[in-house]
């Protein structure tokens, strides 16, 4: 069951264009989910089968390009599942995964770069480009109006540069969502399952380092400053600061939700309009921020039925 549950679901993003990307994001969980149960080696063997299993069919296709994604997707089930048992606090159950993650995807660019003999940054640049390009002919079959698919066709130069400035933060950040998503998934099928998982406290009461202001606000000088590497500094650091408010800001949404008793459908409703609508996404962080001095969870209060 672990093998064909594992398998279909790296197959998915292999072979599903559009939700492929999501399918993703949660793919470690089965590997997480077996390796928990059933031990070390048995889950080792889950990985291991359905990884060659897929290789096989992705070879078929032409796909195998997919097959370092799924490794690295795979490993991460892996670590989260050893990290859990050692019941560290949230924020270290977080970063030790990120860290192994980031290092598994910069070993890879290093393979890929010492193969092609084309250095890491213009690997980096040539995916960026791809993916630009995808993303048109993706608009371009959803119908987009011509005018705005112009536009993107117009600027992709200027896409892909201010892709490659904030580059390092969005893949810190794409690995923290990825393991922040599947911990907080996991603990749900786990609970289900009657299997033991790490308590780690009421996450909804969960807030940043108040000291990180100042760095926030050190982060938005550095782009005052006409020098190249520290404005690319600044930028970095405010992208991953604002992402921290973030997540502080969905902690403030859950403990609304939480403490009024909002049904589930509506809960997943207003996560999704979060993260479908930017201005949501705005003032969800400014929430985050704000929380520093306004502390928005003592001015909410249970309901009352």
């Amino acid at each position: 069951m672990g093998v064909a549950i594992s398998a279909l679901t790296f197959l998915s993003v292999a072979f599903i264009p559009f939700f492929g990307s999501f399918i993703l994001i949660q793919s470690p969980l089965p590997i997480l989910y077996y390796y928990s149960k059933n031990g070390r080696k048995q889950g080792a063997s889950v990985f291991i089968v359905s990884l060659i299993a897929v290789a096989v069919v992705l070879k078929s296709f032409d796909l195998m390009a997919n097959l370092p994604i799924l490794f690295v997707s795979g490993c991460l089930g892996i670590i989260l599942s050893e990290v859990l048992k050692k019941s560290y606090s949230i924020e270290l159950t977080i970063l030790f995964p990120v860290a192994v993650l980031l290092i598994l995807w910069s070993s890879f660019i290093l393979y890929e770069s010492a193969g092609s003999g084309i250095n890491p940054w213009s690997l980096i640049r040539n995916y960026i480009d791809r993916n630009i390009q995808d993303n048109i002919q993706l608009y371009a079959r959803l119908e987009v109006p011509d005018e705005t698919l112009n536009l993107i066709r117009e600027n992709a130069g200027q896409i892909a540069d201010f892709f490659m400035n904030i580059f390092p933060s969005i893949a810190l950040i794409s690995a923290t969502f990825a393991v922040w998503i599947n911990i907080l998934s996991g603990r749900e099928i786990f609970r289900r399952n009657a299997l033991w998982y790490p308590d780690f406290g009421d996450l909804s009461c969960w807030k940043s380092p108040e000291k990180m202001v100042w760095l926030l606000i050190a982060s938005a000088g550095m782009l005052l400053i006409p020098v190249e590497w520290i404005r690319f500094t600044g930028l970095n650091l405010l992208i991953t600061c604002l992402f921290i408010y973030l997540l502080q800001g969905l902690a403030i949404v859950g403990f609304f939700f939480k403490r009024k008793q909002v049904p589930r459908l509506l809960r997943m409703m207003f996560y999704f309009l979060i993260f479908a609508q930017q201005y949501f996404t705005i003032l969800i962080v400014a929430a985050g921020l704000f929380d520093l001095w306004v502390d928005f969870r003592k001015y909410v209060k249970p309901a009352a039925d």
